[in-house]
């Protein structure tokens, strides 16, 4: 698409368009005939009108914006599209039930993307909650726009943050048009999208800001097939910074900060020469170094060479730490929020301040409880840190610097507590962790801390690699990967591999190197990923093998199973064909239902009442059921039990049930609690990259499935089972209890009623009830 036509293409509706869907243009620089500068400026108009103009990004939710969502949904999230679309049924009621799909598909995928880049449940709820919020205050009256044929029309000019990023990608997915200009760099944008595959570049040859009088806005509205909307309010223009009505003073020239006089007080790494880290961690500062600095330690450790090994290394840290007389803290992964009253502390900093008055600011409200040393060189750590971003948006200035400040005190003040010269204290951090949390290492060590990251994985170099502060650590990177598991609590038990062996383990590792070729059930942990397809995709898909669909994916010791779970009304054809097209999908192992109720045995193994004693705020507690009488999978494989207790704790969480009351989540117990012994041989000896364990039912009946029904076959579904449910009535049974958005409905043919269902297995009937206990069938 040349430039000219990218400009000309965005006034025209969408069904008119190339392919036919909205934009996203990115316009930096400028030209010198003027021609960015108009349609800027015509773009601005369409903003005003039907969408959202946003100056220098969006600020972060206020505490009472997050505080209403939170009354209103509750504060539980687990990433599924389940819950996320019931939220957006409870929070953006004003929407449209098609504008909120499109919403929530694009929300989900945009959490998922945050996910695969290494956020971790942390981070994607709380950018789950940022999102949510934005879409019903910046974004709300955009929103109501969504998928009609000239969409809302989102401009962003400046620099943008990680969030603006994904927002902005987010409302283009979802049906907006969006334009972003910069007239001065594309660099923000570049550091989110480095190939610039999310929009359509417009490159103007003048890289300069532009000048202080705007041309005029063209006379003529943006031609369109509907009519204009009324003058906008104020509001619907969104800017991180007021606008003063007068000129605000400059302020007064900044004196020396008290932390300059400390002169090369730290002396990081180089007192160490070549010690290992775990050693040199322990030593007391009269054994570091003879020059009267502060010698600390600042070291990265990336991957590992043996697990059991590489476990019982950081686990013997740990204890020896423990038994040392140095103050020590554990940092798993990245650090949380600050919380409210982390924050209350520098709410009084003036936020309008320009950059450097404004990290002064916020580092002198920076006080520790601690001596003079710790105290100035944490100010000056924070400083340098802050100075290190370049971050020329004050709002966000703000946002980063009194989240920066408020870690430091959080791990500072505990390990400077009693401060002891001699016993220089140490930060360990350990797993994933994200652009913020390396700033915090960072300016930790040059506190006067001495700081150790392990990351079992080397990928997490690549953070510490792109970060703008000075690379003064030291790194130590390894031949291997590891998941990351929890810190080790407790010594491993050490193995010596013989010859023969690691011969083995070499034509092992060649023989599965290549992509497409797994190990037999080499992955313990599975996430269900139910595939939307049309009713002839079901047919051709329902016999592949996981790995072979589309969607499937590994990660870690995870495999994304793309599986199926299709509700399929009326008859294709005539009735002899539609029975031949069923026992096309039976194999041998395949469990068919053709008599609905389906559940033979109503006395559960776990009442009730009894089931209730297991959960504890909505939470399974695994340990006491484990323990209890009552608990029956206690001889199955830890990984087979821990995975099954993870899919029922999900199945109360993601909303996949619904009217199942308060007592839901004892109910999914009791249930669960009942399956047969060949039901939990399935379930353990399933390989999830392999063949997956099927399910079919006809029903012919009027008959609503019972909630216990719907409570199991929500269960399989998360497993990873394939389930088809075959209704040529089109009566209602699978939506008595389950979430609609649990399954797909698809439209065959004709209704039929009044049909007997005949012989589907063909000489091997009963061959596949391997849920004996709990259900009937044929």
């Amino acid at each position: 698409m040349s430039q000219n036509c990218c400009f000309s293409a965005f006034y025209l509706p969408v069904s008119q368009r190339t392919p036919p869907k909205p934009c996203f243009l990115r316009v930096i620089g400028r030209d010198a005939a003027g021609e960015s500068a108009r349609f800027l400026s015509q773009v601005h108009t369409l903003a005003d009108r039907n969408g959202v103009y946003l100056k220098d990004g969006v600020a972060n939710p206020t505490e009472p914006e997050i505080r209403r969502f939170y009354d209103l949904v509750g504060e539980r999230f687990v990433l599924s599209g389940a819950l996320i679309r019931r939220h957006m049924t409870m929070w953006l009621g004003q929407l449209r039930p098609e504008q909120r799909e499109a919403l929530a598909l694009a929300l989900e995928q945009t959490l998922e993307r945050l996910r695969s880049r290494g956020a971790n449940d942390g981070v994607l709820r709380n950018a789950y909650i940022k999102f949510m919020c934005w879409f019903r205050g910046a974004f709300g009256h955009a929103l109501t726009g969504l998928l009609r044929d000239v969409p809302p029309c989102i401009l962003a000019e400046g620099e943008l943050s990680k969030y603006d990023f994904y927002v902005l990608c987010l409302l283009h997915q979802a049906g907006c048009d969006v334009v972003y200009a910069n007239p001065v760099s594309d660099a923000s944008y570049r550091k989110q999208d480095p190939e610039g595959s999310c929009s359509i570049l417009w490159q103007g040859e003048l890289l300069t800001p532009e000048p202080r009088s705007a041309p005029p806005r063209p006379a003529q509205p943006r031609p369109a097939p509907v009519p204009p909307r009324p003058a906008p309010s104020p509001s619907r223009t969104v800017s991180s910074q007021p606008r003063p009505a007068q000129a605000r003073p400059s302020p007064p020239p900044l004196g020396p900060a008290p932390w300059e006089g400390m002169g090369n007080t730290l002396c990081i790494n180089r007192w160490a020469d070549g010690q290992a880290v775990t050693e040199a961690v322990l030593l007391p500062a009269s054994r570091r170094g003879k020059d009267g600095h502060m010698d600390t330690l600042f070291a990265l450790c990336f991957g590992g060479d043996e697990r059991s090994a590489y476990r019982t290394r950081l686990f013997r840290l740990r204890r020896a730490l423990e038994q040392s007389p140095k103050r020590w803290k554990l940092l798993e992964g990245a650090a949380p929020p600050p919380t409210p009253a982390e924050v209350q502390r520098f709410q009084t900093v003036d936020k309008t301040l320009p950059g450097v008055h404004l990290i002064r600011a916020i580092a002198g409200a920076l006080a520790l409880n601690c001596g003079k040393v710790p105290q100035l060189l944490a100010q000056r750590a924070f400083t340098l840190a802050m100075e290190s971003a370049a971050e020329t948006n004050s709002v966000r200035l703000y946002n980063h610097g009194v989240r920066l400040a408020c870690w430091m005190r959080r791990y500072l003040e505990p390990l400077f507590e009693g401060y002891d010269p001699e016993q220089l204290p140490a930060l360990v951090c350990y797993g994933p962790v994200n652009e913020a949390t390396v700033t915090l290492l960072w300016a930790v060590a040059h506190s006067g801390v001495d700081v150790l990251y392990f990351s079992p994985q080397k990928a997490g170099q690549t953070l510490f690699e792109a970060s703008p502060l000075s690379h003064d650590w030291s790194e130590v990177v390894m031949e291997q990967d590891f998941p990351a598991e929890p810190f080790p609590q407790k010594e491993e038990l050490l193995r010596a591999s013989t010859t023969a062996y690691n011969a083995a383990r070499e034509i092992d590792e060649m023989l599965h190197n290549d992509v497409g070729m797994f190990r037999t059930r080499s992955f313990p942990r599975s996430a269900a990923v139910t595939l939307r397809t049309t009713y002839d995709e079901v047919l051709q898909l329902w016999k592949e093998e996981a790995q072979f669909r589309p969607s499937f994916q590994t990660q870690g010791d995870t495999v994304h199973v793309p599986n199926l779970f299709a509700k399929i009304n009326g008859v294709e054809g005539n009735v002899s064909d539609y029975w031949d097209t069923i026992r096309g999908l039976i194999t041998p192992e395949t469990h068919l239902i053709t008599n609905v109720p389906f559940l033979v045995d109503p006395a559960p193994v776990m009442s009730i009442p009894k089931a209730r004693a297991f959960f504890h705020n909505g939470r399974l507690d695994p340990v006491a059921l484990k323990r209890s009488e009552q608990y029956r999978y206690g001889f199955l494989p830890d990984d087979t039990q821990n995975y099954m207790l993870e899919k029922m704790q999900t199945l109360i969480d993601c909303g996949l049930i619904t009217d199942g009351g308060r007592d839901l989540p004892a109910c999914v117990l009791s249930t669960l609690m009942g399956l047969s012994k060949d039901t939990l041989h399935t379930i353990q000896s399933f390989d999830f990259t392999r063949t997956i364990p099927k399910v079919v039912i006809v029903d012919v009946t009027d008959r609503v499935f019972s909630l216990a029904e719907c409570i199991l076959l929500g269960f399989f579904n998360l497993v990873g089972f394939d389930i088809a449910v075959f209704t040529p009535t089109g009566y209602r049974n699978v939506e008595a209890h389950l979430n609609p958005d649990a399954f797909q409905t698809l439209n065959a043919g004709e209704y039929r009623f009044d049909l007997t269902v005949p012989s589907l297995r063909g000489g091997r009937r009963g061959s596949g009830e391997w849920f004996s206990r709990l259900f009937g069938g044929n």
